[in-house]
């Protein structure tokens, strides 16, 4: 066995005698040579590795990272079952979760429910809550909170802007993780109603109706949404900076980002300056005239369909030749639509003739100067009128903003361009509101409704909404539509819903009960390196958080085949 070893030893020094030998013999070129080669050898094994490496990786989202944001005016409630401002929409849809929620397309997805179940005459919701689904003091989320929230919603004396959406639905609890909600009629969009956020009944239960409103609980928000608040900067008692942090806990995994600052300005200049200074990197809601103005790249503006459609409504009771439908059609092909998507919007927005703003059908161009004077011309207004050029007079209100006033200016012109005498009324938001649209006191109303589905059209339109609190500002009457608006309201039939869709939007087109102009878009500028995905469609501008736990700023390289996202997130939770 000795021999063998040695002789094994000595081949090897030999061996490498011989190359030692043979390389002391190479000219200088030559060792180049030989170097060379091996250098190339070694890039080329390198390369190769690196090459099969990345074939089989995979690039994830990590954790870590952080977003500034600013927003106009300071949140006064941070309460799903209070909030009413955009400011407060913003908060309460980061810190609180509901059982639903919207996925990307804009359909209600489980969040803290587990499973919801229907009965077939679709008047009972069955609902199990995940036993994971955990309040940001670490508090399971229960039976009794649900109730809790919807009893507040369903109180006449706390004022929920929510309580029309859950009249008549009752809940009982079946055990401490399951409920049931039962409804009188059939009403298809209730999984919507599910997404609102729920409220720990522990921290409010001992409040009075009359102390709802006046706690701090609604600022010092404890919820079991995505984020938590931190800390709370105050100025003069008021709160101007609010610092959240990633929750751990939320039901549909930690969010990749773990801090998010919102800091509160006065006004749009003051969020502008900051922005301009990098004291955050992100804001929503910039006019669009003052978005040019940004001295960042163009891929740092985002934007999101809004569900508003801007329209012109007629009131026949005030101005008698508004019912007569050519004068109708007339007004209507004289507004150069795209001329106000272009000058007043800068093309953040789209053109839409119909009601409901995401309406996928390609838009007509109805704007004809020449067919809206013929149109004029055939109406017996105009045929009785002994100088139709200065008889027919008309009078535009809307709101006090620079773009309601602008759009309504360019309006003024196409129709005077059209022959029709037109002033404009201005008023402020609140009388605009109180006063002009809800003594129906105008002849023609420049304004916007929000419409998420076209269930919402109902209370717009349905002649059973004429009156104050309803919508039907226009005061038109049909019955055909009224069937059709109930259909959309109540039917679980698909077919049924898009039929009587249909019929809606050709009724319209006909009748022409109010001119719809255009659907605005949510600006949002996000001037960091943060991956932010929005939604495809969106209820309100703080629909652009829906999504937040997908954000990330963050990525590195895995093997797939290894890779456990919930394995990572159980160490980020246990590091943080």
């Amino acid at each position: 066995m000795d021999t063998t070893s040695n002789l094994s030893s000595r081949k090897k020094t030999i061996n490498f005698s011989s190359v030692r030998s043979v390389y002391r013999t190479l000219s200088p070129e030559k060792v180049l040579i030989v170097w060379l080669l091996i250098f190339i050898s070694l890039v080329l094994i390198f390369a190769g590795v690196a090459v099969f490496n990345l074939r089989f990786l995979t690039t994830v989202p990590t954790y870590g990272g952080q977003i500034s944001e600013g927003i106009i005016g300071t949140p006064r409630f941070i309460n799903p079952v209070l909030a009413v401002t955009d400011q407060d929409k913003d908060m309460t849809s980061l810190v609180y979760a509901g059982l639903t929620k919207k996925d990307s397309s804009g359909k209600s997805v489980l969040d803290m429910a587990d499973i919801i179940s229907t009965s077939e005459d679709s008047l009972k919701y069955t609902v199990s809550i995940k036993t994971s689904a955990k309040f940001h003091d670490g508090s399971p989320v229960t039976a009794d909170d649900i109730i809790y929230t919807i009893s507040l919603i369903q109180n006449p004396n706390i004022k929920s802007p929510h309580r029309v959406e859950w009249e008549g639905v009752t809940l009982e609890k079946i055990n401490s993780t399951t409920l049931v909600f039962s409804l009188k009629k059939p009403y298809p969009f209730f999984m919507d109603n599910l997404s609102i956020g729920i409220l720990q009944k522990n921290l409010w239960k001992d409040l009075t109706d009359e102390q709802i409103s006046l706690s701090d609980l609604n600022i010092n928000a404890v919820g079991s949404g995505p984020y938590k608040i931190k800390l709370i900067k105050r100025d003069s008692g008021i709160p101007v900076s609010f610092t959240l942090t990633a929750h751990k806990d939320y039901t549909l995994g930690r969010p990749y980002l773990e801090t998010m600052t919102i800091d509160t300005y006065q006004n749009e200049k003051f969020l502008l300056q900051a922005l301009a200074n990098g004291d955050i990197s992100r804001a929503h809601g910039i006019a669009p005239p003052k978005v040019v103005t940004l001295n960042i790249a163009t891929s740092s503006i985002r934007k999101m369909p809004l569900p508003r459609t801007f329209t012109v409504f007629f009131n026949p009771n005030k101005a008698q030749f508004l019912s007569e439908k050519n004068v109708r059609l007339a007004l209507e092909a004289s507004i150069d639509k795209e001329k106000i998507l272009k000058d007043v919007l800068l093309g953040y927005g789209k053109i839409v003739d119909g009601p409901y703003p995401f309406d996928d059908a390609p838009y007509e161009n109805s704007y004809n100067p020449t067919l809206a004077k013929e149109l004029l011309e055939k109406s017996s207004t105009y045929k009785k009128a002994e100088n139709a050029s200065s008889s027919i007079t008309l009078t535009i209100a809307t709101a006090n903003t620079d773009e309601m006033r602008q759009i309504a200016e360019q309006i003024q012109r196409d129709w005077e361009a059209l022959g029709i005498k037109t002033s404009l009324l201005i008023y402020e938001v609140p009388d605009l509101n109180q006063t002009i649209i809800k003594n129906r006191d105008f002849e023609v109303l420049l304004f916007g409704s929000i419409t998420q589905n076209p269930s919402d059209l109902y209370a717009f339109w349905h002649s059973s909404q004429r009156t104050y609190p309803g919508l039907n500002i226009s005061n038109y009457v049909s019955k055909q539509l009224d069937a059709n608006l109930e259909i959309l309201r109540e039917s679980g039939d698909e077919l049924a819903r898009i039929s009587a869709y249909d019929a809606v939007k050709k009724e319209f087109k006909e009748e022409v009960p109010g001119i719809f102009l255009f659907a605005p878009s949510l600006i949002y500028v996000t001037n960091d390196k943060v991956r932010t995905q929005l939604p495809e469609s969106s209820a309100d501008s703080s629909s652009r958080f829906s999504l937040i736990p997908t954000w990330y700023r963050y990525t590195e390289k895995v093997w797939l085949s290894t890779y456990s996202k919930k394995s990572i997130e159980i160490l980020q939770n246990i590091i943080h």
